[in-house]
């Protein structure tokens, strides 16, 4: 592999161009909407499929992701706000946040719904859509999502960890220039989601609930998840942990399109 005075990178071998996803220029665009400068790139046609990535991730976590689906979906891949390169902001963190910037976006582009696919803060997001604007959703993904930040929901030495990133940041914060940030991303994980799994009775949208077998949200807290959505599927990847995107992803990508496939199936008949 190869890479250019631009950052691009090549296939050297072969001559071959991989996309630049995250950072590709003909793809990339701003739109202010919620009060935030919110960057999405956009590949395909076909229905929309709003892509939304994890905790201080962007658009290129997808990257195995976004070919396969853009050929068969308009694929828009978003970097959330304070990620990527979307617009840095103040004050407080949250899924439904995210939900409402999520929103205000489809507005902007004048796209009624869209299906979503999120991936762990992502898959949170998606949550928070189904429940704050139904009709907007057309179907859901949900990979390694959690209802709560406890130990009943995520592994505790991950909980542990983010806690010591956190009170590191705390210390640090005077000298480090990305302190705020990485500060409030923490907070977010560890303060949120706050969802009662009774609320995800209202969802009315088909959902999918991935998660890895070895996932670092534990297996009872997915299943909990599914069970209570009433139109939901269950998949758990097998031997897969909560990077089964990148860990797998053409088992990922099969997975998401039979699932969406099926949807679009039931909606014709």
């Amino acid at each position: 592999m190869a890479t250019d005075s631009s950052g691009n990178h090549y296939l050297a071998t072969a001559g071959q161009h991989i996309v630049p996803y995250g950072r590709n220029k003909a793809a990339g665009h701003y739109a202010v909407v919620n009060g935030v400068k919110l960057y999405y790139e956009t590949y395909g046609q076909g229905e929309p499929l709003l892509l939304l990535h994890g905790n201080g991730e962007s658009i290129s976590s997808f990257r195995q992701q976004i070919g396969a689906l853009a050929q068969e979906y308009q694929v828009i891949a978003v970097d959330t706000r304070d990620q990527g390169k979307s617009a840095a902001t103040k004050g407080r963190l949250s899924y439904d946040l995210f939900a409402d910037d999520m929103h205000a976006l489809l507005e902007h582009l004048q796209m009624p719904a869209a299906h979503i696919v999120g991936w762990s803060d992502g898959g949170n997001t998606g949550l928070s859509m189904a429940l704050r604007y139904p009709t907007q959703v057309k179907s859901l993904v949900t990979m390694g999502a959690n209802l709560y930040a406890d130990t009943t929901a995520v592994d505790a030495k991950l909980l542990k960890q983010v806690r010591q990133t956190k009170r590191i940041l705390t210390v640090l914060g005077p000298f480090k220039k990305q302190w705020h940030k990485g500060y409030r991303l923490s907070t977010l994980l560890l303060n949120y989601p706050n969802m009662k799994p009774a609320e995800l009775h209202a969802i009315t949208a088909p959902v999918l609930v991935l998660a890895g077998e070895k996932d670092v949200i534990k297996d009872a807290h997915t299943r909990l998840i599914a069970e209570n959505i009433p139109h939901s599927q269950l998949v758990i990847l097998p031997a897969l942990s909560h990077y089964a995107p990148q860990e797998n992803g053409p088992l990922f990508n099969q997975t998401v399109l039979g699932f969406l496939k099926g949807v679009e199936a039931r909606n014709v008949h």
